[in-house]
């Protein structure tokens, strides 16, 4: 009966060492699987950041791009719009000058 016992005893302090390695396989499991979580979402991250900061740039570039567009089609409209302010002011101008002429001028 005693060596039963023992063979209980041992057994069960078998179970237990298997039991303790378990649990620091487990813990040291689970510590690699949050540094490697903590790492997947680092670089995840990083990625996010830099795909932003990529389209960014291209948003960017792509609106000083329709700036100039805009801008170079508009200043011949610009242009345009000037010169037939300056032909109207000097046909006003002449019509000014002719009316003047003719009230002070007599006919």
């Amino acid at each position: 009966m005693l060596e039963v016992l023992e063979k209980i005893k041992d057994a069960e302090m078998e179970a237990q060492r298997i039991l303790d390695e378990a649990n620091k396989s487990a813990e040291k499991i689970r510590i690699e699987a949050e540094t490697k979580a903590e790492e997947v979402f680092e670089k995840a991250y990083a990625e996010a950041v830099a795909e932003t900061r990529r389209r960014l740039i291209e948003l960017e570039k792509k609106a000083k791009e329709q700036a100039e567009i805009e801008g170079k089609s508009f200043l011949p409209r610009a242009e345009k719009q000037i010169q037939e302010v300056r032909a109207k002011a000097e046909k006003k101008f002449d019509e000014a000058v002719d009316a003047i002429l003719k009230e002070i001028l007599p006919s």
